[in-house]
Parts: C-alpha cells; structure tokens; sequence
C-alpha cells in the first residue's frame, strides 16, 4: 500500500498494513502533504506557497484586524493576540469578515499537488483557527467566554459568520484543486488541564450546529476531516464523533485518560496522536516513551486501524529535546504493523 492508501485505510478503517505517520518536520518522515490556506496576495510578503505555512509577524495585524505580538524571534511561535477587534458587538453589524475567496490564497496549489501526487502522499489542506479561536482573537478570551452565557444570540450570530468563512474556504479548494485535496484540517483549542472552557450545553447549543455545517461541507467535498484541539475535552468526545470528524490530534493523551478515551471511541473515530507532550515526552525516559507508545497503539488503534502517529512541531518551548521525539517516532515504526 502507498501513503494515500494507509491514510485511507486508517482514517475510515480498510485494515492498513501499519499506522498512518506524521513526523515530516522533525524527520522527513511520513505519508501526509500539508498545504496551507494563505493570506490574501495583497498585503503580505512575495513568493508566498500554499506549501508553507504564513505567520503573522511579531507587531503586524492580520487580515482580520488582530494584532499579534511574539517574543519568538524565531517566527515559530504563533505569539498572541493583544487587541480587540470588536470591544462592542455593536460593531458586528459593519464588521467585514475576510473573503475565503480573495485572490492568491492557494498560489502554487497546483505545483504542491503535482509533487504530493508524484510521492503517492494524502493531501491535507490546513485552515486553522476554526471557529472558537478566531472568535476570542476577535472579541477577547475573558469577553468570549462572558458572552456565551450574557449575549449568546451574538455568540452565535459571530459562529455562523465565521463557519461560512470556512465553508467558502473549502468549496474553494474544492474548485481549484478539482478533488485531489484529500481532507480539510482546522483547529479549535477547547480544554482546560481540568475541563471544557464553557460548559457542554452551550457547546451544543451554539457550536455544534456551525461545526455540523462545516464537517457537511467538506466531506460534500469528498474532503476527510482531521480536528486539533488541546486539553480535556472528554466532554465533547462523543460530539466529535456524531459531527462526523474523521481524525482526532490528541497531544495529550494522559490528560484525556487513554482507557477513558478507549472505552468511548476505540474504532469509532481514527485518532492522530503523539506520546504525551506534558508528563511523557519531556521526561526523556525511553522506557516510558515506548511504553505508551504500546499502550496507545493497543488501546486506541485496532485491527481494522484508526491510528496516526504525529510529531509535536514545538518541543524547544515546553523542554522536549528533539532525541525524545524521534524515538517515539521509532517506537511507532517498530511497533506500528496491524497484525492480521
């Protein structure tokens, strides 16, 4: 089986020969090809490719009027937001969401599929801050999670805006890339260290319908669905899986409680994991490092599949050295046959 084919089979359970692998940044290793939704050609630097991922610069705005600050003078980390787009939700009403269809945002697409093609890879297109992040850039952390119980009419009027965004996002890539994009990747962070930041009531009141129509739109599009979100979000698993996302990034796997998430959605949704970022990773403990990495293929991978095992792109900030990943990587490679 190619690279196409073991994603495949992994994400909607065909019995791969092995797990899916995501470790490109750190190894050059693995059997996706990321493309990245990028800014309007206007405004932003020449030579710019749908192959690289674009970052707001420390002290700029974005498209969307937020204003990002980094002490990274690396460019790696994404930085913060440090102003407030709407203070007022009166301002909603004249406030212009970006265009998904603006001229340059996938320049080079073609090239990128071309070369994902030549290699067999499956095609994952990256439009992050799906929904719930973008909306606290927008209108404040604190302010966000005040509105959705005080002024969730608007809470809710912003969510449609911003999933019609990403609608227009994916019927975009649909057009240009003719269906040879494989699967839409966005992001929401949800969880705190203990639990979900608003309660899971609201979440499904507010959120859920807008993520429904998203997910419809992208698999109308024959795109697969991959969903990063961070913390404990234990909640809202089996939302995930009744929304229809088809991968699951956990990063944080201890957190979540590995027989917990077992029990719920073992063979009900195909995860994308690493071994633990927080109390794992760091150690630098082969032992440890190769334990979980069984625990997890054992009890969150099966025999039909449903397992990728993904790198974390920023070790050097939370103190993993990059010897800790590669070897989860290797215990994933020796570990990662589905045994028929």
């Amino acid at each position: 089986m190619n690279s196409y084919e073991i994603m495949k089979a992994n994400i909607h359970f065909m019995q791969p020969e092995r797990i899916g692998m995501r470790f490109d940044r750190i190894a050059n290793v693995g059997d996706v090809y990321r493309i990245f939704v990028l800014p309007p050609r206007d405004g932003r630097p020449e030579g710019c490719s749908v192959r690289k991922k674009v970052r707001s610069g420390n002290a700029t705005y974005d498209e969307w009027g937020c204003y990002w600050e980094s002490r990274d003078v690396t460019g790696a980390d994404m930085g913060q937001v440090t102003n407030t787009v709407l203070e007022e939700w009166e301002q909603l009403k004249d406030y212009r969401i970006p265009d998904p269809f603006s001229e340059g945002r996938f320049d080079g697409l073609e090239e990128a599929l071309e070369e994902a093609e030549s290699k067999n890879l499956y095609v994952q297109l990256n439009s992050p801050q799906c929904i719930f992040e973008r909306m606290h850039f927008l209108r404040g952390f604190n302010n966000t999670l005040m509105d959705c119980m005080l002024e969730p009419e608007y809470i809710g009027l912003l969510a449609e805006k911003l999933a019609d965004y990403q609608i227009g996002i994916i019927e975009e890539a649909y057009r240009l890339g003719k269906g040879r994009i494989h699967c839409y990747d966005t992001t929401d962070d949800w969880g705190t260290q203990q639990n979900l930041m608003i309660s899971p009531e609201i979440f499904r009141e507010i959120f859920k319908p807008q993520y429904k129509r998203i997910i419809d739109k992208a698999h109308e599009c024959k795109m697969d669905i991959r969903f990063h979100t961070d913390g404990k979000i234990n909640a809202i698993l089996e939302d995930f899986i009744e929304l229809g996302v088809d991968i699951l990034n956990i990063h944080q796997p201890r957190l979540v409680g590995i027989d917990e998430v077992s029990r719920v959605a073992q063979g009900r949704i195909c995860f994308e994991a690493t071994v633990d970022i927080q109390s794992t990773l760091p150690t630098g403990n082969k032992a440890l490092i190769e334990a979980e990495v069984k625990e997890l293929l054992k009890k969150w991978a099966t025999p039909q599949g449903g397992f990728i095992a993904v790198e974390y792109g920023y070790l050097a900030p939370i103190g993993i050295k990059k010897e800790s990943m590669l070897y989860a990587m290797e215990c994933f490679q020796k570990y990662g046959t589905y045994k028929k």
